[in-house]
């Protein structure tokens, strides 16, 4: 598609060639793309297919007349067919969700689990046979509809496997793969059917709960190590068979890592003069010699006895604990009883100690908040009065609503009679407006739309949504707002602030109320 700007660039060259330029047109065509863009973020293009088509069309239609030089009315009148189907896609997207809601989970699973990435061909086959149960339902055959959703459920669930193996296994097997092109299969067959068994043991455990991820990636993890450790050993017998003196280097290369070994058990020199036997015979020797010398450190503690007998017999005297005899053991379960008691003492103190400290923690938590509270209220509070400074009371006023929002009320904005189209008088205005919105940067906007009672209640209603709509238009594009922190309402003559039967109040209830929700 065209940019906005260059469509209505374009449009303004053919109307200045033909004729007056209405602005409507060109606020027209950007509510149309923007609602576009709104239909294909709720995929209504999947939901909607049949509807989605025609706007598309439409949509075309509206470029080649543009393209064309067209007149200006036959434009507009093709931004407004286009316009419906978009809406009506919208709306038969909603209703094709609702009615498919069941079948709807497969299709979310398949496109979090990357099948769109990883098996685009077999994806594409479960997309379009879902898409022909939402066409059905779109045509109003329910029935027939979830028929081809129940179709489609084996396709998604079958790509989602797919795609989890792939996502899941992909590395492991590449680095078979490689492992078997390094030569694996005949020099470390061993290692390599290590990782080949993991892999597949992998798989078995996605094929028997694909959710079950944790037994799954630690197994898929094996064979990658086993794979690239089956390589590094193809890799090194390879290179032995054509040097001899690599041999050399790689005894060497474990010798030094057996040295490291036994430099941390106190032997710094293994003697592998005498072979690799008599190295790890040293090792062992050292290890058996560190056992007795355990062994005997625990004898000797026996001799300690008498020594500790002593030391718990003062123990036991300066606690104040009576007891008879010089058993040690007898003694140290006295001890072991005095302490358990203290123990016990310490610990309904402690427990005091803790209420107490969580009751001020309490106290603290609340005088914290109190104090963030007011805090955020005095900022607020500060912002307002910024903002009543911003605003004349000819072009509007600040004000509270009954839920503590911040309201701009707008009555300096008069539009034409049954018009929604922005003057170019109305624009410092707004540029006050924005002051006052970037006052509050993380707000929720709502932008509310007014007219006095006289007139028709219904074509008062649509004139205050357009009205509204065209003013949230304008701060969303000004101040570049995302869709979803603005929104536009109409209430026609529903919310009078004045009475109706002066020009007086019917002119203050001529408004744009824009409500800063925090």
């Amino acid at each position: 598609m065209k940019s906005i700007s260059i469509i209505a660039v374009t449009i303004l060259a053919i109307m200045v060639l033909s004729g007056p330029a209405p602005a409507a047109d060109l606020d027209q065509l950007a509510e149309l793309m923007t609602l576009m863009d709104s239909a294909k973020a709720i995929e209504a293009d999947v939901f909607a297919p049949t509807l989605w088509k025609k706007a598309n069309e439409s949509y075309h239609k509206v470029q080649r007349s543009i393209d064309g030089g067209k007149s200006t009315k036959d434009i507009s009148n093709k931004l407004t067919k286009a316009m419906e189907y978009v809406e009506n896609s919208i709306r038969a997207s909603e209703v094709g969700k609702l009615t498919l809601q069941e079948y709807l989970a497969p299709r979310n699973n398949a496109r979090k689990a990357k099948a769109p990435i990883h098996a685009p061909e077999t994806y594409h086959k479960a997309e379009a046979q879902f898409v022909k149960a939402t066409k059905k339902v779109e045509s109003g055959d329910v029935k027939g509809g979830l028929k081809e959703a129940e179709k489609s459920v084996e396709l998604f669930e079958m790509v989602e496997m797919v795609a989890i193996e792939i996502d899941l296994l992909g590395k492991a097997d590449r680095l078979i793969e490689k492992a078997e092109a390094d030569g694996a299969g005949k020099y470390a067959l061993s290692t390599l059917d290590k990782a080949r068994t993991a892999r597949d043991k992998s798989y078995a455990i996605l094929t028997g709960d694909r959710y079950n991820r944790t037994e799954a990636v630690e197994e898929s993890n094996r064979a990658e190590y086993e794979a690239m450790h089956a390589s590094n050993i193809a890799l090194s017998v390879r290179s032995l068979s054509k040097n001899d003196q690599a041999w050399e280097k790689l005894m060497l290369l474990y010798e030094i890592q057996m040295n490291r070994v036994g430099a941390s058990l106190g032997v710094p020199f293994l003697p592998f003069d005498n072979g690799p036997l008599a190295a790890a015979d040293a090792m062992i020797n050292k290890v058996t010699a560190l056992q007795e010398e355990n062994q005997n450190l625990s004898q000797d503690s026996e001799f300690l006895s008498g020594a500790v007998a002593e030391q718990l017999k003062s123990i036991l005297l300066a606690i104040e604990e009576p007891f008879d005899g010089n058993d040690p053991v007898a003694m140290g379960k006295a001890v072991e009883q005095a302490m358990l008691k203290m123990k016990e003492e310490y610990a309904v103190v402690e427990q005091q100690l803790n209420e107490t400290q969580d009751r001020l923690a309490t106290l603290e938590a609340a005088n914290a908040e109190v104090e963030s509270e007011l805090a955020l209220r005095v900022e607020k509070e500060q912002k307002f009065i910024k903002a009543k400074t911003i605003l004349n009371p000819s072009e509007g006023e600040v004000l509270f609503n009954s839920s503590n929002d911040v309201v701009l009320r707008l009555t300096g904005i008069s539009f034409d009679v049954g018009q929604s189209t922005i003057k170019d008088d109305h624009v410092p205005l707004l540029k006050k407006v924005e002051e006052v919105i970037k006052l509050f940067p993380y707000a929720f906007l709502v932008v509310e739309g007014h007219t006095d009672g006289s007139g028709d209640p219904s074509s008062n209603m649509l004139l205050s949504e357009k009205r509204a709509y065209a003013i949230t238009q304008y701060i969303r594009q000004s101040m570049l707002i995302s869709a979803d922190k603005i929104k536009s309402m109409g209430f026609g003559m529903d919310k009078p602030v004045a009475s109706n039967q002066t020009e007086e109040g019917r002119s203050q209830n001529r408004r744009i109320d824009i409500i800063i929700q925090m």
